[in-house]
């Protein structure tokens, strides 16, 4: 999904802003944010606090007061001096898919204050961004029965870092132990996933599709793309990357 939108939605000028047209495009786990320009506006001696730029969720269209929402995606870009600009900004920053629901998505350009950051200049997109809750497919390792959970997996950023500081350390033998040695070890195991995996040259699409991280457009383009000599050659696929791919991996044979 992507979407361009011309810096209009604030009814005053700021002093730091964002100027011209912003837009963005997720693909995957990932988003593009670029910017035409962004400003400071104040005198030339008056540097800024350190400035970030965030994409968040909002339930209703941001007016430029306190607000409860999640956050997609954000990156600090440092101080600038007044008079001064940055133009053409592209920035490439993980996403954080928001849970299931109809959000809003606005672009902030937040200043670090005394009292924390503080939003200087923001955008509205205009069009929502909805997102419909998805099966979650768990194999049984056991036998060829595949159960689909629909209850809720979205975490927001903080959710995730609580959970993942509070998980028990990983252990020696967890951190040395790979998937070949795994399956030498346990050759039952490794056949059981190798029965309840779905085929990538010979599944339907909407096979493929079924398995949680797989879009409409991928599944097509795999199917395009079939057949596979091996596994990894679904990497020459447009739209699956290295990182996507190793999440799915165990999910599919030849």
């Amino acid at each position: 999904m992507s979407a361009i939108q011309p810096q209009s939605n604030t009814t005053t000028i700021s002093d730091l802003a964002l100027v011209g047209d912003c837009g963005y495009e997720i693909q995957n786990d990932q988003v593009i944010i670029n910017i035409s320009e962004i400003a400071n506006y104040r005198e030339l001696e008056n540097i800024s606090g350190t400035l970030s730029i965030e994409l968040w969720a909002l339930d209703k269209p941001y007016t430029g007061d306190e607000f409860n929402g999640l956050a997609l995606a954000g990156t600090p870009i440092g101080e600038l001096f007044g008079q001064h600009s940055l133009n053409n900004c592209l920035y490439n920053l993980n996403f954080q898919e928001p849970s299931a629901g109809t959000w809003y998505l606005t672009l902030m350009l937040r200043e670090w204050t005394e009292t924390g950051y503080f939003t200087r200049d923001y955008v509205n997109f205009a069009l929502p961004y909805i997102v419909s809750s998805s099966p979650t497919i768990l194999r049984n390792e056991t036998d060829n029965v595949i159960n689909v959970s629909f209850s809720g997996n979205k975490k927001t950023l903080a959710t995730a870092a609580v959970e993942k500081s509070n998980s028990p350390a990983t252990t020696a033998a967890e951190k040395t132990s790979s998937p070949a040695t795994a399956k030498a070890n346990n050759p039952d195991k490794a056949k059981a996933q190798n029965e309840t995996a779905i085929s990538l040259n010979s599944a339907s699409v909407k096979d493929i599709v079924s398995v949680k991280g797989i879009s409409s457009k991928l599944a097509e383009n795999i199917d395009a793309a079939r057949p596979f000599e091996s596994l990894d050659e679904v990497l020459k696929v447009k739209g699956m990357g290295p990182k996507l791919w190793k999440k799915l991996r165990d999910f599919f044979t030849l």
